[in-house]
């Protein structure tokens, strides 16, 4: 047992389950100078290679992903603080303006679904490209829309553009460039741009709102994604590769041999995988040398455009995720914490424009986005880095083994700051304490829910592996398609039980998800060794192809 996880008699090193560390010559010491970081996945010699991109080369594909995941978390609450000047511009109630964001919400969950799908026939290049091509178009729609129909339909098709960088760029993309100990800091920091933008939009938007009008935001943004679009052209690469010819780490202690350099070690490891099967299904791609230079240029060289059973097979086959217990356990967890953040936004105008607070619109952008950005910078930011040391260390004094459930550990302060935050900014409003106190606690609610955002990703993409965008996309689908319903009610709910019973309600009932993670922590590795077992996890059974 490593820590509360539970060993599986039957499978030592189920899918998640590798070396991180190797242990030197004294492995109970976890400061030896001796131990040193294993690399994985083990890089091919390709040039190709994702993971051997020279330094400069994967830092500004980074930064296109962080770029465009500041840019497309934009968009949802682009029209926060303007909720109530649409609703006399279109002559519509509350509840229909806050459809706007649930429509886009909706859109958003579809996209994630197909993007993660087709990212494994075309990859990842030529999605992230559709993708910003029809998020500027339908900016200008609803920059240019005349009526609430209008401006309805050009959301949807807003949401059915953010699929690239929601489902891929802080899954896939991620995983195809990074190694493992790298991968929880740019989760964070990823979360931390998504978040982020969340929070630091309704500033902005308040202000262009008041002065220039509701649709020069849009207007902004579509130019704003002109330039990601550049950069997506020069700076982001093809990351798909094929990694047919890698293989597993065979189980063996890397402290079992007590003279041996832990360098010559992890040596021995490398060799010895040569020689050993494939455990790991492979992502596509190849490095053929004869590509097309036009399709290099493009990003289209991994396209099997010829083959629409292949595509109707990567549609269906992430539906089979669906009896994997731990991403069970992710669609659950990202619906009740993500949804914080919509909840927030939905709300705002309901709550901090009426009385006792009457704030104007740019306050109340100002309150929904200062105090919440001050909280989700740290809660982002230290959760990456946490998980990270947390599963070098534990690695080490674990013989050198990591287990994805290492990464769990965040979920603790996550449960506790949650409590305090969500708990105490229902009564603070129930109260009519000062806009000062309210904005504490949304530091401290939004702070948590950085955590969580970043605790649940990297967990999900360890244990999922080759198949983390997919099942990404699907717990995107669950949340988004759980925030739909919520619109048509978040509203009319609050002004029928009052801000108090509201968050309470909500707040019990992400603590009571929350706590799903102790079982699944404790079980953790058996249940990964069951659903391998079981082909659940390379989605057999519905035609999935095999990568």
């Amino acid at each position: 047992m490593a820590f509360g996880v539970l060993e599986d008699a039957k499978n030592p090193m189920p899918t998640g389950t590798m070396f991180l560390e190797a242990v030197g010559n004294a492995p109970n010491d976890v400061n030896t100078a001796e131990n040193h970081v294993v690399l994985n996945p083990a890089p091919s010699d390709s040039p190709d290679d994702p993971l051997n991109f020279p330094r400069l080369r994967k830092e500004l594909l980074f930064a296109t992903i962080i770029f465009g995941a500041c840019l497309t978390s934009a968009i949802g609450p682009l029209l926060v603080p303007g909720f109530a000047i649409i609703a006399v511009d279109f002559h519509v109630p509350l509840s229909k303006v806050a459809l706007l964001s649930g429509a886009l919400i909706m859109g958003l969950g579809v996209s994630s679904y197909v993007c993660s799908c087709m990212g494994s026939i075309f990859g990842r290049r030529p999605i992230f490209l559709v993708t910003t091509v029809v998020i500027i178009a339908s900016c200008c729609w609803s920059a240019a829309a005349k009526s609430y129909n209008s401006i309805l339909a050009s959301r949807v098709f807003q949401g059915l553009g953010m699929g690239g960088f929601y489902a891929l760029a802080g899954t896939d993309s991620i995983n195809d460039v990074f190694f493992v100990h790298q991968r929880g800091t740019r989760v964070g920091l990823w979360n931390l741009a998504v978040i982020a933008s969340v929070n630091i939009t309704p500033i902005i938007s308040g202000y262009v709102i008041v002065a220039l009008g509701w649709e020069w935001s849009f207007w902004l943004l579509a130019i704003a994604f002109g330039v990601l679009l550049i950069a997506v052209v020069f700076l982001f690469p093809e990351t798909s590769f094929d990694r047919s010819q890698e293989i597993a780490r065979p189980f063996s202690s890397p402290s079992s041999s007590t003279n041996i350099d832990p360098r010559e070690s992890t040596e021995k490891k490398v060799t010895d995988l040569q020689s050993t099967p494939v455990a790991e299904t492979p992502q596509l791609g190849t490095s053929n040398t004869q590509r097309a230079r036009w399709q290099n240029i493009l990003g289209v060289q991994h396209g099997a455009f010829n083959s629409p059973t292949r595509i109707l097979s990567a549609l269906v086959a992430p539906l089979t995720l669906l009896a994997h217990p731990v991403v069970i356990w992710s669609c659950a967890m990202w619906s009740v914490v993500f949804t914080w953040v919509i909840i927030i936004g939905t709300t705002a105008s309901q709550i901090y424009a009426a009385p006792p607070f009457s704030l104007s619109t740019t306050s109340v952008g100002n309150l929904v986005g200062i105090a919440p950005l001050i909280g989700s910078i740290p809660g982002t930011v230290l959760a990456g880095w946490t998980c990270d040391f947390l599963s070098k260390k534990l690695a080490i004094r674990n013989k050198g083994v990591y287990e994805p459930e290492f990464r769990l550990w965040v979920m603790v302060p996550f449960v506790l700051s949650f409590a305090v935050g969500s708990f105490g900014l229902g009564v603070a409003i129930e109260n009519g304490s000062s806009v000062i106190v309210c904005g504490v606690f949304l530091a401290i609610l939004n702070f948590a829910v950085g955590i969580g955002c970043t605790g649940i990703v990297t967990y999900q993409n360890d244990v999922c592996k080759h198949r983390a965008g997919e099942a990404f996309g699907l717990t995107m689908l669950i949340k988004s398609s759980f925030a739909f319903g919520l619109s048509f009610v978040m509203n009319d709910y609050y002004t029928s039980v009052g801000p108090k019973r509201f968050f309470c309600t909500w707040s019990g009932l992400t603590i009571g998800v929350t706590l799903l993670t102790l079982p699944l922590y404790v079980y953790g590795k058996r249940i990964r060794s069951w659903t391998l077992r079981r082909n659940i996890h390379l989605g057999l059974g519905f035609g999935s192809p095999r990568r």
